[in-house]
């Protein structure tokens, strides 16, 4: 049920955006940033749950086929087994299908709508997850286990995947204007890999799913995120050990916008909070009903926060001209 409105809404959406007069009048509603990037905030997460599920599903799907495939081995199994293999395969081959069509229409409009409005997306709250799923999902077609993505007669599946690798690039390319967008993909530790951009180029010209003239721009973003990568590691260094009341308890990334939370009285930065009531208006220490307007700046920690960072970059700069210097002589 909840597949099948998720298609409507889909449906829907593209009707509308195809429609000049409606498409207008969407970007004028994009202008509200804090109303819009709900909106933005539901649209990764379908993103997210339906390529994990189409995924998921076709990988289960490729494993049984591998398996009957090895007709010796599939005809020494026993015929209640072989029944009950079959009858999982139509069954995922049924929940794939629904999976991969959604999956495709959602990515599609993330396509559209970061071509024509980006500020929604740049969100504090927003873009680091934005970013962290692009990667995780670019990973999973071009990297080394897209070999399990591969099931007989993808067409039936709706699993198109120079398609879907074509309009994830071209969220890339849509962003790579975006400093935070920079910084958000040199951020994610955990998927971003310049050898799988690499990958996902050679592999996008010789498809061919994208120019010559994109695959550069897509290269240059990619220059620029590892420039970024290096600074804000180097960033880290000048640090040091940060102490732990400068820590945010759910991120565990210094703060740098310190808010207390009225109720529960614990103190988180004013993005992770914002990301959390994306989804649940909830302090996430006690439950207790929560609005972002309820939060309380607390300047007394953040003046403190600044004044440390000044003083590790000053005692870290002073070290490096004494170096110099002693260098020089």
């Amino acid at each position: 049920m909840r597949v099948l409105f998720r298609r409507n809404i889909s449906h829907v959406l593209k009707i509308v955006w195809n429609n000049p007069t409606h498409r207008e009048a969407l970007k004028i509603e994009a202008k509200n940033v804090d109303k819009f990037v709900r909106f933005v905030n539901l649209m990764i997460n379908d993103v997210t749950y339906l390529m994990d599920e189409s995924f998921s599903e076709l990988m289960q799907i490729h494993e049984i086929q591998v398996e009957m495939k090895d007709q010796a081995a599939w005809q020494s199994r026993t015929q209640e087994y072989r029944r009950e293999r079959e009858g999982t395969l139509r069954s995922l081959e049924r929940q794939a299908s629904s999976y991969t069509t959604l999956s495709r229409s959602t990515v599609e409009l993330l396509k559209v709508f970061t071509a024509e409005t980006k500020a929604p997306f740049m969100m504090p709250e927003i873009v680091d997850r934005l970013a962290a799923m692009l990667d995780h999902n670019l990973v999973a077609l071009i990297g080394p286990k897209y070999q399990e993505l591969k099931v007989q007669d993808p067409e039936k599946l709706r699993f198109d995947p120079k398609a879907l690798l074509s309009d994830i690039i071209q969220v890339f390319l849509n962003l790579s204007d975006q400093p935070d967008f920079i910084r958000a993909v040199a951020n994610d530790g955990r998927s971003f890999s310049r050898t799988v951009f690499e990958r996902a180029a050679q592999k996008a010209l010789s498809i061919p799913i994208k120019s010559a003239a994109e695959v550069e721009q897509l290269m240059v973003f990619v220059a620029k995120v590892e420039e970024a990568k290096l600074t804000m590691e180097a960033d880290d260094e000048d640090l040091g050990e940060i102490p732990d009341e400068f820590l945010d308890p759910l991120m565990a990334t210094l703060m740098r916008d310190p808010v207390q939370l009225p109720s529960s009285r614990a103190i988180v930065d004013r993005s992770t909070i914002k990301s959390h009531l994306l989804s649940d208006r909830t302090d996430p220490f006690n439950r207790s009903p929560l609005k972002i307007e309820d939060v309380i700046p607390d300047l007394e920690l953040k003046a403190r926060i600044d004044t440390f960072i000044i003083e590790r970059r000053r005692v870290k700069n002073s070290g490096g001209e004494h170096d110099a210097e002693m260098a020089g002589e």
